[in-house]
């Protein structure tokens, strides 16, 4: 904003490490571009309040700096933004796309297609150019891209990319729909005028509707893993809401709505899974507070047909099994089974969080801590994966770095009983007993802010952890007591 300190690489840097150090988000020197779009676009929203990048980090890291944080994440887009994205996903619209543009032109219409979080416009372009190359005239075909960031959305809309973002772009597409504008290309009119850009907030609700009434194709990749639960679940309702029936959902490769969300119908298209909005009497999406967002497994699943098959078998069934092992007490038959499911079904967060729990059951704290990295690079920002980490590394007897994963599980789920109590538990491994009376304080407060209420199912199987917050809080008031 005019008059503002400038955004200096210092203050970038300092955030990437805010970040790494209160959640373990892995800001690479790449993403620290889309770091500084997230801070103007937090300026704008604040307004007069932001009184310039250092003074709003110093705002993030005082007492009252978590919800301002909380409030900044969903802007700060790490992923990796650029053309054609996900082959598999551009492939499934290159084969939907002939069929589609076919029942609209019969129907005296068009194809609807919107780009969700078209971040700088690489996105929406992408699928303009697969409409051109399917055939589409511009009455075909309306394109909308939206962001949360204004600034974001204006370079959408210039429609101009350096040279080094276009490399991903084959040549003959490059010059058939782009221009060499020295160190950069820009759209030419073929494929602007297909374009539509707006500023547009997911969390807020107002969703914008097509000119049909409801969105044929919606690409909402890697947004939704910034979100609650609960906002997640507001955002595939609307979402759903503003599909027109047997619309089809992009999800990023990380994010499933596998336990979160079931008003969709997970189905293959060209090797791609997407979610379909179901088509006729659309059922009443239920909604199940259960466990955030994770990774889709994507092998050995049925295989159903473009729009249309049978109900697509989940890890759930399998894990079933290793579970009924586990209660059995033949943790290593259990853990030979989740260790081939996982060769099968190497994303599949909820297995990799069962095996590794498993490995700190027979004593095996290297491979589970191995197992929990891996399952938090899947999703650095899932609360129970930090949670669980946590408590393995108490059991280890690594109070410190059993502190910092529990903290920033608390960060990402302040309501989590559990994490409060095993970090009191830590603190008093650290012999604080100021902050451990505060964490079983905590641990009460929360479970009183949903008192009566059994906390939402872990994502895997864990024996040995209570999910009753009611008898968490009890043991941390008796806690308490003893300090």
């Amino acid at each position: 904003m005019k008059g503002e300190p400038a955004i200096r690489p210092e203050h970038l840097s300092e955030l990437a490490a805010l970040l790494q150090r209160t959640i373990g988000l892995d800001v690479r020197p790449g993403g620290l571009g889309a770091l500084r779009l997230a801070l103007e676009a937090r300026s704008q929203e604040l307004g007069a309040a932001f009184r310039g990048a250092g003074a709003y980090l110093e705002t993030l890291q005082s007492e009252a700096g978590e919800e301002e944080l909380r409030q900044l994440l969903p802007l700060v887009t790490v992923g990796k933004t650029s053309f054609f994205r996900d082959e598999r996903q551009f492939a499934a619209v290159a084969a939907l796309l002939p069929d589609l543009l076919a029942r609209r032109r019969a129907e005296g219409g068009a194809v609807s297609i919107w780009s969700a979080a078209c971040a700088t416009g690489e996105e929406i372009y992408s699928l303009g150019m697969s409409a051109l190359e399917a055939g589409a005239r511009p009455r075909d075909v309306e394109l909308l891209g939206s962001d949360v960031n204004p600034r974001a959305v204006a370079a959408a809309e210039a429609g101009r990319f350096e040279a080094r973002r276009m490399r991903e772009v084959r040549a003959d597409l490059r010059h058939r729909y782009f221009e060499r504008e020295g160190e950069a290309y820009s759209a030419r009119q073929e494929l602007r005028q297909l374009v539509r850009v707006q500023t547009h907030n997911l969390a807020s609700g107002g969703y914008p509707s097509s000119r049909a009434g409801g969105w044929d194709l919606v690409f909402c990749r890697n947004i939704l893993i910034y979100f609650d639960t609960a906002t997640v679940q507001r955002v595939l309702s609307w979402l759903r809401s503003s599909m027109a029936p047997g619309g089809l959902l992009f999800l990023g490769y990380s994010e499933s709505l596998f336990r979160v969300f079931d008003g969709f119908e997970l189905t293959e298209v060209a090797g791609a899974f997407l979610y379909r909005r179901p088509a006729g009497a659309a059922r009443q999406a239920r909604r199940t507070a259960r466990a955030p967002l994770a990774p889709q497994p994507p092998a050995r699943q049925a295989r159903a047909a473009p729009l249309q098959g049978p109900p697509v078998r989940t890890s759930e069934e399998e894990l079933a099994g290793a579970a009924e092992l586990l209660q059995g007490g033949r943790f290593v038959a259990a853990r030979e089974l989740l260790e081939g499911l996982l060769s099968r079904h190497p994303q599949d967060l909820a297995l990799r969080l069962t095996l590794a729990n498993l490995y700190s059951l027979l004593r095996e704290p290297e491979r589970a801590r191995e197992s929990y990295q891996a399952a938090l690079a899947i999703e650095p920002l899932h609360a129970e994966t930090h949670l669980f980490y946590g408590v393995e590394r108490l059991g280890a007897g690594d109070a410190e770095a059993a502190a910092q994963a529990l903290s920033r599980a608390l960060f990402l789920d302040p309501d989590l009983v559990i994490g409060h109590y095993f970090l009191g538990r830590c603190r008093e491994a650290q012999r604080d007993v100021q902050r451990a009376r505060l964490s079983y304080a905590n641990a009460i407060k929360a479970y009183q802010r949903n008192p009566g209420a059994r906390r939402k199912p872990f994502l895997g199987y864990y024996p040995d952890l209570s999910e009753d917050g009611g008898a968490l809080a009890r043991s941390a008031a008796y806690a308490l007591a003893a300090l």
